[in-house]
């Protein structure tokens, strides 16, 4: 198979996991509801090929969204946690930056990376919710991120062990992830 088209079918099959995964969320009680969506995020952005792949992966969910129910929840379409959505999109982006940054072990990058897109995640999705609800920085905050840091961290660290446990040779290696 030539590489063009392990790479087509590689973010194809990463996009099906994101559509399929984001849909599902876990009820916690109290309008909290938690999502594997972040997770599937990190996880694209660690195995694909390049920065342009992971865009594309992560635009296409955010497309889709609007013609099928693929979002948290089964929901489509513009809601207040939609800035979410749009964040996956854009922290792609410091995703692939942070990653490439040698001087520091590669689990050790990857968790900063992913720490640092949690945080510009959650100003963008804080960000749409105030907006679309009218609601104050501190409400949102209460609403939208607090109950939720822990939940994201223990993604970001399943994220990591699922990098870890998959096989290398489906890894993009330094000569093939230059965006």
């Amino acid at each position: 198979m030539n590489t063009t088209t392990r790479r087509i079918c590689k973010d194809a099959i990463l996009l099906a996991v994101l559509c399929v995964i984001g849909m599902l969320s876990l009820p916690l009680g109290d309008n909290i509801k938690v999502s594997l969506q972040f997770l599937v995020v990190i996880v694209i952005c660690f195995l694909s090929d390049s920065l342009l792949d992971s865009i594309i992966i992560t635009a296409s969910y955010l497309g889709l969204g609007f013609l099928l129910p693929i979002y948290a929840g089964f929901h489509m379409g513009i809601s207040p946690t939609f800035g979410y959505v749009i964040g996956f999109v854009v922290i792609t982006i410091p995703m692939f930056f942070l990653m490439k940054i040698r001087v520091i072990p590669e689990l050790v990058r990857l968790a900063i990376a992913s720490l640092v897109s949690l945080l510009v995640l959650y100003v963008i999705g804080t960000v749409f919710m105030m907006l679309y609800l009218n609601l104050s920085l501190e409400k949102t905050l209460l609403v939208s991120v607090l109950p939720y840091i822990p939940f994201d961290i223990i993604k970001i660290a399943v994220a990591l062990l699922i990098y870890k446990m998959f096989p290398k040779r489906l890894i993009p290696n330094e000569k093939d992830s230059n965006g």
